[in-house]
C-alpha cells in the first residue's frame, strides 16, 4: 500500500512538469498552424493576383480583336457591316462585363473562388471562339 502512495505521490510531482510540456507543445502546434495559415492566406492572394492579371491580358485580347474586326468592317459592303456589327457590339459588352467582373471580385471563400474561376474560364473561352467564329466567317 505503500508502495502504491509513494508511486502516486511521484506521479504527482511530474504532472507540473509534463503540464509544461504539453503547454509548450501545444503553443509550438499553435505557431505553425498560424504560420501555415499565413502562408496560405499569401499563397492564396498571389493566385488570385497571378489569376486576374492572367484574365485581364486574355480580356484585353480579345478588345484589341474585337477593333480589329470593327475596323475590317468599314472596308465591308454596308450589308455586310450591319450583320457583324451587332455581335461585335454584344460581344463587346460581354468582355467589358467580364473585365468588371474579374476586376470587382472580392469573395475570400476558397469554394466560391473556385466556382467563380470555372465560370469566369467558361465565360472567357466561349468569348474568344465567338469572337475567331465572326472572324471565320468575315
Amino acid at each position: 500500500m505503500a508502495c502504491i502512495i509513494l508511486l502516486g505521490m511521484t506521479n504527482c510531482n511530474n504532472s507540473p512538469k509534463q503540464k509544461a510540456e504539453n503547454v509548450e507543445n501545444a503553443q509550438e502546434k499553435l505557431n505553425v498552424a498560424e504560420q501555415n495559415l499565413e502562408q496560405a492566406v499569401i499563397d492564396s492572394t498571389n493566385e488570385y493576383t497571378r489569376y486576374k492579371i492572367e484574365s485581364q491580358a486574355k480580356l484585353k485580347a480579345n478588345e484589341t480583336k474585337i477593333a480589329e474586326l470593327k475596323a475590317s468592317l468599314k472596308a465591308d459592303k454596308a450589308e455586310m457591316r450591319l450583320k457583324y456589327e451587332k455581335d461585335l457590339i454584344a460581344l463587346e459588352k460581354k468582355n467589358q462585363d467580364l473585365k468588371v467582373s474579374i476586376a470587382d471580385y472580392k469573395e475570400s471563400d476558397v469554394n466560391k473562388w473556385e466556382k467563380f474561376k470555372e465560370t469566369f474560364n467558361r465565360d472567357v473561352d466561349s468569348l474568344g471562339k465567338a469572337i475567331s467564329r465572326i472572324s471565320i466567317k468575315k
